[in-house]
């Protein structure tokens, strides 16, 4: 294992000798058959083929040669026929061109526009233990790339993470060194923890799943959005396949959780306190709108649910828009704790609360309900910045628990459209059509 690199800060070090994936071990030799490769991009692949193979298309050149692909197919004893089936196709598939092998379940393909590292996790005795799924599979990828940069094989700390149904946009690759300078000036001359790119979910038609594709990723940017106006530091999106980590960030906190879902989301509410966390400009990466079991939320749930809705007549509902006033609230109350620890909470609750129509009692009650008064105190022994501490005890998770606390206690889910009507924290036009008020909250997203 490189550990002795000098790109590598010491927290990353300890990571690659302590907590990462058997397969970093064969980057080394990866990094000694050639020059460098300007960048790598991971992709866990579970069942996949049509799309897969339709995705690895898309992945475009750089500006200054061919990327490296870490493609990690992988897959449960437990999982279905099916997906064992597609699995097998794939890899017989792209095992039939030129393969070098790297290690027991590592090889490398060479093609002409990027080459790839496969790693076998589907095959008798690699397969993953219970419970663990895409989380290890961006794990084994990430922890592979950040090998190969430490050991010189990769010129780009960058390691972009995406999904095996997506198009990626032609500068894919070049744009985080396109933002270089910019990036650098808006971080107080440090590179940020993770670089978010924006994503489209295409819907042409008014089937029931283009309806929910775009009823969902509206409700995804009008939240982004609820927490911007709030203040929340944690106002990005959480999609895995439109990442890009800096490697030593991505070692500070350990890697990607071995999670079945939600990897994304806990790994950028972790990045978020050791840096920034960016948007960067530019053409959106195209994001599948197909059904899936595969995890209780995201997309492809999304599009069930909304063929299921198209049955019910049952719309798609959302936050009240009154929840991000009482988020804004504790919010403006941590930065007065901030500067003056030793006043009471009620106080500025009261105080912040004035000329709203937040109850501060209640609030005050639910946040005792969700933890977060508790953590609140504990993070004011925190030797060091304070509000820094205050931000990172009530973060992306403590957030989402509070608004789901305001759904369930105070403020009913309501219907999307009334939502989005009621939001004072958005531009809305009634009248316009569903892909309409998708692309006006994207670019209200950009200009915020």
């Amino acid at each position: 294992m490189p550990t002795g690199s000098p790109r590598l800060t010491k927290a990353a070090r300890k990571y690659l000798e302590r907590h990462a994936e058997p397969e970093a071990t064969f980057a080394t030799a990866l990094a000694g058959l050639g020059a460098p490769y300007p960048a790598v991009v991971v992709i866990p692949a579970y069942g996949e083929h049509e799309l897969l193979l339709q995705a690895l298309a898309s992945v475009p050149r750089c500006r200054d040669g061919k990327p490296l692909v870490v493609l990690v197919v992988n897959q449960r004893d437990e999982c279905p026929a099916e997906a064992n089936n597609a699995n097998r196709k794939i890899l017989e598939h792209l095992r039939a061109g030129p393969r070098q092998t790297l290690g027991a379940n590592v090889e490398l393909l060479v093609a002409s526009e990027s080459d790839m590292v496969l790693i076998d996790r589907t095959s008798a005795g690699q397969r993953f233990p219970e419970r663990q799924g895409v989380g290890l599979a961006r794990k084994i990828g990430a922890d592979f790339a950040i090998a190969l940069w430490a050991a010189g094989g990769c010129n780009s700390p960058w390691i972009h993470c995406t999904d095996a149904d997506v198009t990626l946009p032609a500068d894919y690759f070049d744009r985080p060194t396109a933002n270089t300078m910019e990036l650098k000036a808006n971080s107080d001359g440090a590179a940020p923890a993770a670089l978010l790119y924006d994503f489209r979910h295409p819907a042409g038609g008014n089937s029931p799943g283009d309806m929910a594709i775009l009823e969902y990723e509206i409700f995804l940017r009008y939240y982004v959005l609820g927490l911007r106006s709030a203040g929340s530091p944690y106002a990005f999106h959480s999609i895995g396949s439109t990442m890009a980590i800096h490697a030593n960030a991505y070692a500070q906190v350990r890697g990607f959780p071995r999670r079945e879902a939600a990897e994304d989301f806990h790994l950028l509410a972790k990045l978020a306190k050791v840096g920034e966390v960016r948007s960067l400009p530019g053409e959106p990466i195209l994001l599948s709108g197909r059904k899936s079991e595969r995890v209780p939320f995201g997309t492809g749930h999304a599009v069930l649910a909304g063929h299921a809705r198209a049955q019910s007549g049952e719309p798609f509902s959302a936050y009240d828009p009154r929840s991000f006033d009482w988020l804004g609230v504790w919010l403006a109350t941590l930065a007065s704790i901030a500067e003056q620890p030793t006043a009471p909470v009620s106080q500025f609750l009261a105080l912040h609360a004035q000329q709203t129509d937040v109850d501060a009692a209640r609030l005050e009650q639910l946040l005792n309900t969700c933890g977060a008064l508790e953590t609140t105190q504990k993070a004011l022994q925190n030797k060091g910045n304070t509000r820094q501490s205050l931000n990172e005890s009530f973060d992306a998770l403590a957030t989402l628990k509070l608004i789901h606390a305001l759904r369930d206690q105070v403020y009913p889910a309501i219907p999307l459209e009334r939502a989005l009507a009621l939001a004072s924290f958005i531009d809305h036009d009634p009248e316009a059509s569903l892909e309409a008020q998708r692309a006006a909250l994207a670019k209200q997203e950009v200009s915020a």
